[in-house]
């Protein structure tokens, strides 16, 4: 008998526990690699030391390494040469500047968890040579190297919707007032921050920051990063969905998708708002997808010294 009523209580606290049909719980397992690189610059092999007078050329080799996890194709990244008058070294302006041969591949995390990183490309400036006699034994010079690329971040969090927005019933799958988990793709721009609050009965909002976390400049997507125009400085095109319909951000335009459009970075970062409509009565969580394009200016630079050949 006591064995019977041990059985039917097993039975009873299986049948009252938690049934995987009606929790909707999403978990973000990290999609992305990470990090707030995109390109990475530097000289291949560049010779430190040369002779003047037209007699000893030399190339410059700039390497372009994807850190990040976006493709830059190969015309949409420009590299410009500077710190030297080209006609001092027997170019053109417009010599010193070129796009690589290749695309630059990005970073990539298999679904297996492996790391994919993909070879240099490289962008070269050949034949170099400083025409004129120097006066004096030697000079020091610098070359700086210019990357503009157009890059992109995507990122992905999540919100909480609760059958009864305002006053949730205690112990539900998720919580609306909480700040959220967000996870950015390898970038120089990141979104990061990401907050879930109450609006209305029928309404959740979420607010996010968009913020320069490397060391270079943005631009707006394909003005080359054209620095003459402040117009262009610190501008990015944001696009946030949802997958439901009803969403409305601060600043961006509505579409069918979600809302998108332009924002400025002022100091580096902005932080948007979005107010979410809500028609379904159950509790559930869902995907918020962003996603930055932009151009993205960053340089290198490094010293080389002329000396005099000698020669009259």
């Amino acid at each position: 008998m006591r064995r019977s009523l041990l059985i039917l209580a097993l039975l009873l606290l299986v049948a009252c526990g938690p049934s995987e049909d009606t929790a909707q719980v999403v978990n973000l397992q990290s999609p992305f690699l990470g990090g707030t690189d995109g390109l990475v610059l530097g000289f291949q092999d560049l010779r430190q030391e040369v002779f003047d007078s037209g007699r000893d050329p030399f190339d410059v080799v700039v390497r372009l390494e994807n850190k990040g996890e976006s493709i830059v194709a190969k015309n949409n990244v420009r590299v410009k040469l500077s710190g030297i008058n080209p006609s001092e070294f027997g170019k053109t302006e417009t010599q010193l500047s070129a796009s690589p041969s290749d695309d630059v591949i990005e970073v990539r995390k298999e679904p297996s968890g492996n790391t994919i990183t993909p070879p240099p490309v490289f962008v070269e400036f050949t034949g170099l040579d400083h025409k004129n006699q120097l006066s004096g034994a030697q000079n020091q010079f610098i070359i700086r190297a210019d990357a503009c690329y157009l890059y992109r971040t995507k990122a992905v969090s999540k919100v909480c919707v609760r059958e009864n927005i305002l006053t949730p019933a205690p112990g539900g799958i998720c919580e609306i007032n909480a700040d959220k988990p967000v996870v950015s793709s390898g970038a120089p721009v990141q979104f990061s921050n990401f907050k879930e609050s109450t609006r209305a009965k029928d309404k959740i909002g979420f607010t996010f920051d968009i913020t320069n976390s490397n060391n270079g400049h943005i631009y707006e997507r394909n003005t080359a990063c054209d620095a003459s125009k402040r117009q262009n400085e610190n501008r990015v095109y944001i696009t946030v969905s949802t997958g439901v319909q009803g969403l409305l951000c601060t600043g961006l335009e509505a579409t069918t998708k979600g809302a998108e459009g332009f924002v400025t970075l002022y100091g580096g970062s902005k932080t948007i708002s979005c107010t979410q409509s809500i028609s379904s009565k159950t509790d559930f969580e869902q995907l918020v997808n962003l996603e930055a394009v932009y151009d993205y200016e960053q340089s290198t630079q490094a010293s080389i010294t002329v000396k005099s050949s000698g020669e009259e």
